[in-house]
């Protein structure tokens, strides 16, 4: 009686597993560039707030979190995502 109960369990718990999305070094290493590139741009706007700069900072920023999201890293930047997309970087005109 117990192994009729348990078998349908199994499969049901193994039917609800994800395959976990590959994080490979080639994207890590891609994400660190696009970190750099982030940074990069960070400090140019810092030292000179222009719309110019802002928008570039503002597309650093979107390209590092599209690429995380698909490198299974997109969760950590849900928030910033949304700052960014609504960031109105006709301020600094």
């Amino acid at each position: 009686m117990m192994v009729l109960i348990a078998a349908p369990t199994a499969f049901i718990s193994c039917e609800e597993e994800e395959d976990p999305v590959e994080v490979t070094d080639d994207c890590l290493a891609e994400l660190e560039g696009l970190s750099n590139i982030l940074v990069e741009k960070s400090n140019t706007f810092s030292a000179n707030p222009t719309s110019s700069n802002c928008n570039a900072l503002r597309t650093a920023a979107l390209n590092l979190m599209n690429h995380a999201t698909s490198c299974g890293y997109g969760y950590l930047y849900e928030e910033q995502t949304d700052f960014w997309l609504s960031y109105d970087c006709s301020d600094f005109d």
